[in-house]
């Protein structure tokens, strides 16, 4: 089909006049979006009409390898296949470098709208040709209906923005259909990110420690150090309420150096308040790897606060390791070579390997609270704990159990000889101030 400018056809004349886009012969963006609103405005809100925001994925890799001859190449043969799911009264415009977005003025009902989508979504089975070699891509489509998601051209497409987002970020859904709880979670998250960014300037984080102890004594033998954030407001949020956000907006990499910072900060100040030596582990997150410069900024804190390095241990997670396992390891690596210690966080829930396992430079494993919560009703599960055990003590690596409840549980790590533990039943994270008064209690002879 072919694609007239207005929802009443237009003469071939008057369509010159219409600004294109050079590539893909449809509208471009700014006189799309006039349209869209005289139309709606003319409508007076009333008009039943979807607005499609279709995003085409592995084009950025493409513009990256080949440039940008091949990615108009690819756009110019998309455009083809976004004509049969549009009407003759339809507008479409070129919407940023690998995106298109379609109006559909006029409709019988909002389904309608999700057919297109489907359609569109459907025709990209057959992969693209360029310059001589196949590149199969999918889309990822954004749709808005008005009058009900929206009254005004403007509302409309950021409507449809809103729902090509969440279908992007659920990673299966091929469209999503704008809700307004998908504004309302974005207006969320976008208050968050501005909320940490003002948390970052104003210092309102907070270091919490929860104690490590001997699993056969229950003597203090290090400590976790755990982010809190002391909101004006809402008073104390916990890690999983802001972490997730921090990562995706890559506010972790300056939060995560903040926690570095204070961790060894405070290690200094307890030795020199007297306290005995110990050993206080910083979890550090995958973006702060990805980042490439945490073996550079632990070695600025180290000779700046003059700590021995094997206080201080980072504990990473599987997931910094398969993607880029070599660029890990020598950052790896370094770190161990200065003295500080490396354990691996939540092991046994990634994708472990043995094959990289015994390449990285850990001084321990850390059994994920999941194993010790299940371990107490299930035998399997002790199975599992007792293997890794095994494996550690082959391997020389200390084991430390996560989230110790009961009694019973600390009774199987005892008989599995699990070395180390942590959780409520010997203490909840608390300040610095409870947390040094914890050990030195605990360091007094009876």
């Amino acid at each position: 089909m072919t694609l007239s400018n207005t929802v009443n056809p237009q003469s071939a004349a008057a369509a010159d006049y219409i600004p294109r886009d050079a590539v893909t012969g449809v509208w471009e963006m700014r006189p799309f979006v006039t349209r869209v609103n005289e139309i709606m405005a003319r409508h007076g809100g009333n008009l039943i009409a979807g607005l499609l925001v279709v995003e085409f994925d592995r084009l950025p890799q493409l513009f990256r390898v080949h440039g940008q001859g091949a990615l108009d190449q690819a756009m110019a043969t998309l455009v083809k296949r976004l004509m049969p799911a549009c009407g003759t009264n339809d507008l479409i415009c070129r919407f940023a470098q690998t995106q298109f977005a379609i109006f559909l003025p006029g409709l019988d009902h909002a389904g309608k709208a999700l057919f297109a989508a489907s359609a569109i979504a459907n025709s990209m089975g057959e992969p693209l040709i360029i310059e001589g070699q196949q590149l199969f891509v999918s889309a990822k489509i954004g749709v808005a209906v008005s009058p009900n998601d929206a009254t005004d051209g403007a509302a409309l497409i950021r409507n449809a923005c809103v729902a090509l987002e969440q279908a992007v970020k659920s990673g299966t859904a091929n469209y999503l259909h704008f809700t307004r709880s998908m504004r309302d979670d974005l207006k969320e998250r976008l208050d968050l990110e501005d909320e940490l960014r003002a948390a970052i300037r104003d210092n309102q984080f907070v270091l919490h420690y929860q104690p490590k102890v001997a699993i056969k004594g229950g003597e203090p033998v290090g400590g976790e150090a755990l982010l809190r954030w002391r909101h004006p407001k809402r008073g104390m949020v916990p890690p999983g309420v802001f972490i997730p956000t921090a990562e995706e907006t890559g506010l972790i990499v300056p939060i995560g150096e903040w926690v570095l910072r204070n961790a060894i900060k405070q290690i200094r100040e307890w030795l020199d308040a007297g306290y005995p030596p110990i050993q206080i582990a910083v979890n550090v997150s995958e973006r702060q790897f990805r980042w490439g410069h945490l073996p550079a900024l632990i070695d600025v804190l180290l000779s700046e606060s003059g700590i021995p390095p094997h206080l201080l241990q980072l504990e990473i997670t599987e997931t910094i390791l398969p993607d880029d396992l070599e660029g890990a390891l020598q950052q790896m690596r370094w770190i161990a070579d200065r003295g500080v210690a490396l354990a691996l966080d939540d092991f046994g829930t990634g994708y472990s390997s043995l094959s990289y396992l015994r390449e990285l430079p850990l001084d321990c494993l850390k059994v994920d609270r999941k194993f010790v919560m299940d371990m107490e009703r299930d035998q399997s599960t002790r199975h599992i704990v007792e293997a890794i055990v095994a494996m550690a003590q082959a391997m020389d690596l200390k084991v430390v159990a996560e989230g110790i409840e009961t009694p019973a549980q600390w009774e199987i790590l005892k008989r599995l000889g699990v070395e180390e533990g942590q959780g409520y039943l010997f203490a909840r994270p608390m300040p610095a101030e409870g947390f040094a008064e914890f050990i030195r209690h605990a360091a007094q002879p009876v």
